[in-house]
């Protein structure tokens, strides 16, 4: 009589895999819902971005890429201190950033950016030079010279009236602010200073809230702070941390400026010129209205800046690209 192999037969092996066919629960022996759930998309991770938005930043992304950018990207103003200087932004050809060029100032960058993507050789042909003039006019009542740009103040007035301006909404409130809005300040309302009358920035993207200390100086208890990234062109990136302190040299790194930097030695070394920074925006805590506004997040001093004028406080406004609409 022959011994039994150690090894199964066929049919047991069969029988055993019935019998388990048969044990097993009605799911599948592989799941797939968690695996599924990780890869489902949703909107909120591919956010749309408007048209003026990517020029913007295929701009300030091809000019990271020149080895000598801060020869083709500055904030231009005259030797005199008084005068703005001239104004050149140029987008080269995919591949080729030495092509690409900016040499501006905050609100005239922003004017040809517009014109950039909305002007008379796209589809849309809004974004002229007249249309600037005739709904951003000078804010002083004077008359623009051929070939200038509306400054910030300008850009401030027109986004406060921004129900009557083809081609803008009015955004009254930084937590509605969003990734291609326009904010606008006039530093001094009663006055046109010259040649620097405010600050103009593009929205990139929304960073949530921001306390600090430094928020009490506003006087308005309870004050909001929103923290955003913005493109602009300045003379002076957001940021400046206390190099003595460590705690002002994480808050930086955590929220940097593209035209600045730390370097290997522990230096502070900036540039000016377009780029990304961050700064907050601050709501009034009952109406949700803006309040003012700090420059960087170690900034030691806010400013206060709300619609309309009033003594004492610096006016501010925002507008939104409302460009879908082909002529």
């Amino acid at each position: 009589m022959s011994t039994p192999s150690a090894r199964p037969s066929r049919r047991r092996l069969l029988a055993g895999t019935a019998g388990l066919a048969l044990a097993a629960p009605a799911t599948p022996l592989v799941t797939t819902g968690r695996a599924v759930a990780a890869e489902q998309k949703t909107a909120a991770m591919y956010p749309l971005k408007p048209p003026h938005l990517l020029e913007a930043e295929t701009l300030v992304e091809y000019l990271r890429l020149r080895a000598d950018q801060w020869s083709h990207n500055r904030y231009n103003a005259e030797n005199d201190g008084r005068t703005l200087g001239r104004t050149t932004v140029t987008w080269g050809r995919a591949g080729h950033p030495e092509e690409f060029e900016n040499i501006s100032q905050c609100a005239s960058f922003l004017t040809l950016l517009l014109e950039r993507a909305y002007g008379t050789d796209t589809a849309y042909g809004w974004a002229t030079p007249s249309y600037f003039d005739q709904y951003f006019p000078p804010k002083d009542g004077s008359t623009r010279g051929t070939g200038s740009y509306p400054n910030a103040e300008d850009l401030q007035a027109g986004f406060l009236n921004a129900s009557a301006v083809p081609h803008f909404d009015p955004v009254t409130k930084p937590v509605n602010l969003r990734p291609g809005d326009l904010v606008a300040w006039d530093k001094d309302p009663d006055a046109r200073t010259a040649p620097y009358t405010g600050h103009t920035v593009m929205i990139r993207a929304y960073l949530g809230t921001y306390a600090s200390s430094v928020d009490s100086r506003l006087g308005i208890p309870g004050v909001v702070p929103h923290l955003f990234q913005v493109v602009d062109c300045t003379d002076n990136p957001h940021g400046g941390p206390d190099m003595a302190s460590q705690t002002s040299v994480d808050r930086y790194r955590a929220n940097p400026d593209t035209r600045a930097d730390i370097t290997a030695d522990n230096r502070w070394e900036e540039h000016n010129g377009v780029g990304y920074g961050h700064m907050v925006f601050y709501a009034d805590p009952g109406t949700d209205l803006f309040a003012g506004y700090r420059w960087s997040v170690n900034s030691s001093e806010p400013f206060p800046a709300v619609a309309q004028p009033v003594t004492g406080k610096r006016q501010i406004a925002a507008g939104r690209v409302n460009a879908f609409l082909v002529q």
